[in-house]
């Protein structure tokens, strides 16, 4: 008895770890909190952002970005109204750091929360939905929050 017991919690212990860090489980959870069927949407996102942050696009991320958007970087905010001003502050904002954080980080360790999903382990990106309809049934993604 015992020994299934211990054996019982040792599937349910790895079978949870497993489907913890699974990109199903990721896609489940965006479908869960952003709208159902909506992860292929927020994957292709991410995965357009990381792109472009590893070849430096600064035209396709600015085209990502939610304007006006407050910036922190080191402790200070930067308020940036437009593309062409995210454009400008690109390289103070887009540090080795943040780039690094960015391209390594993995979909199926995306932390996803009904607000938004945040990329790095202090949320240096938040990103969601922003509806462009009154019940939300269409909707664009867009950076809203960079902390760096």
């Amino acid at each position: 008895m015992k020994e299934s017991i211990l054996m019982l919690l040792f599937l349910v212990f790895t079978s949870t770890q497993v489907l913890a860090n699974s990109d199903k489980n990721t896609d489940h959870r965006l479908d869960l909190l952003m709208g159902k069927n909506t992860h292929k949407q927020y994957q292709n996102f991410f995965e357009k952002l990381k792109k472009s942050a590893l070849i430096n696009d600064k035209n396709t991320i600015s085209s990502m970005v939610e304007y006006p958007i407050t910036v922190t970087v080191g402790h200070k905010e930067i308020e940036i109204e437009n593309r062409n001003e995210f454009i400008v502050e690109y390289n103070t904002i887009f540090t080795k750091d943040l780039v690094g954080k960015i391209i390594n980080q993995k979909y199926s360790d995306l932390f996803i929360k009904d607000t938004g999903i945040m990329i790095g382990k202090s949320g240096e990106i938040l990103f969601g939905g922003i509806c462009t309809v009154s019940d939300c049934s269409k909707f664009k993604i867009k950076i809203m929050q960079i902390n760096n």
